[in-house]
């Protein structure tokens, strides 16, 4: 059965990543298009914060360092169906794209009882960056009337991830413990981008119209470093009302890294339909190998758990995208920094057969000052997330069905299109242990 069920999965995977859509915003035109900011639909439904948070139930491809809490082989699958609505204060637009956000696999690496110490790894799939937009502007030309012209671009880079985390230090009770981690990925995908303009038949009958694309394929080794200190903290100790609790801060560093690009450019004029064109004449086609040069990134996070019912977190990241150079080209765009805090809320998670009072309520906010530079103005991303973690079953099992909701909006002063978002999370986490009856395979005398 788990085998049928994850070469479905696979499958899925495999359609999802080489053939979906990624996204409709209009200013995913500018660099490698909209960056993805990786989280599982648990963590999701929190603003997206984890880097210090803690949990035996989820794994953290944000921060290798925070793999020693998985305790027993785990696995994540997670979807977003996103509606954007676009409004250029006249008009709008609403659209609707499922994609998916995740898949990976995580195992206990080493469990060390005399020292304390513990260790664990992963392996999955995760997007990088989405583009795909389609946007026309207009503009009327003496001799020629009005001359269309029209920008579209579709293409996406996705990150295969292995990753590995390990106790460095860890005294008596794991007290304090200092946990290091690092995560290898290899990058890949392509980017296309069309420019196209049209000239009024009605004017110049006879005259061609002009076609430029561009194809980048992008390829290359990366890699993140992750650190996590944690403390556990007691109240009334040894006594029949004892509650333990955690601090924990997080943090990590992603270096820039040159990427190969393989780069074709072509130009031609035409008439007819651009979509059925007869090409006239090719004005230009060229191929080129310059590397992508990425933006470096880092990240600071704080996390505190209460008696094991209440976790907060809050997340500092810091992207610097004014590094992004494309094919040799620099994209101008801006440093990107993006602040998360998230809660979640267990009312009781001793009460295995009551489900509302093992469920995890979940809720976060966002703020970002993106990447964007729309003729000097740098857009904002405010998003405020909400969601619950259900298990699979109202027992001592440690699956969880996680689903979340996110309503967001960038904009800004002087922006020509602002965006909302309504994001849809869903989230399976399988971790198999004894009470997970539906897992264990079928015995018949």
């Amino acid at each position: 059965m788990i085998k049928r069920l994850l070469f479905l999965l696979l499958i899925c995977l495999n359609q999802g990543v080489s053939a979906q859509t990624n996204t409709r915003s209009p200013y995913s035109i500018y660099g490698l298009g909209d960056n993805v900011h990786s989280s599982l639909a648990a963590q999701s439904s929190m603003g997206g914060t984890s880097l210090a948070m803690l949990s035996t139930q989820n794994i953290n491809i944000n921060n290798p360092a925070a793999l020693v809490f998985v305790n027993r082989p785990t696995f994540n699958f997670d979807i977003k169906n996103e509606f954007l609505t676009l409004n250029n204060g006249g008009t709008s637009e609403t659209s609707s794209l499922f994609s998916i956000e995740n898949f990976s696999f995580a195992f206990p690496l080493v469990i060390n009882p005399k020292r304390k110490r513990k260790g664990a790894f992963t392996f999955g799939l995760t997007p990088y960056a989405r583009q795909g937009y389609d946007v026309a502007s207009y503009q009327t030309v003496e001799d020629l009337g009005e001359i269309q012209y029209r920008f579209l671009g579709e293409g996406g880079i996705n990150s295969a991830f292995l990753a590995a985390g390990y106790d460095i230090l860890s005294d008596s009770g794991r007290v304090n413990t200092l946990s290091i981690g690092a995560t290898g990925s290899y990058v890949f995908g392509s980017i296309q981008n069309e420019r196209i303009t049209i000239i009024d038949s009605a004017f110049n009958g006879s005259g061609s119209n002009l076609y430029r694309g561009e194809n980048h394929e992008i390829s290359a080794a990366d890699f993140k470093l992750g650190l996590l200190y944690t403390r556990r903290l007691f109240w009334n100790k040894n006594t029949p009302n004892a509650i333990n609790g955690s601090f924990s801060v997080g943090a990590f560093y992603k270096p820039s890294v040159s990427m190969n690009t393989f780069s074709d450019d072509v130009a031609y004029t035409f008439i007819n339909d651009y979509n059925s064109p007869t090409i006239v004449d090719t004005v230009a086609f060229s191929s080129s190998n310059i590397p992508t040069i990425a933006a470096s990134s880092f990240g600071l996070g704080f996390g505190f758990i209460y008696d094991g019912r209440l976790s907060l977190g809050l997340d500092l990241k810091s992207t610097r995208w004014s590094e992004l150079s494309i094919a040799g080209v620099n994209q101008g765009l801006n440093d990107e920094f993006r602040a998360s805090l998230g809660i979640e809320y267990i009312p009781d998670p001793t009460s295995y057969k009551q489900l509302l009072k093992v469920m995890r309520y979940r809720a976060g906010f966002s703020y970002e000052q993106t990447r964007l530079n729309v003729s000097g103005v740098q857009p904002t991303r405010i998003g405020f997330t909400a969601g619950l973690g259900v298990p699979i079953i109202a027992s001592k099992s440690t699956s969880v069905f996680n689903i979340g909701t996110e309503y967001a909006i960038r904009s800004g002063a002087g922006l020509p299109v602002i965006e909302n978002y309504v994001n849809i999370f869903i989230g399976l986490t399988f971790t198999p242990n004894q009470y997970d009856r539906w897992f264990a395979k079928q015995k018949y005398d």
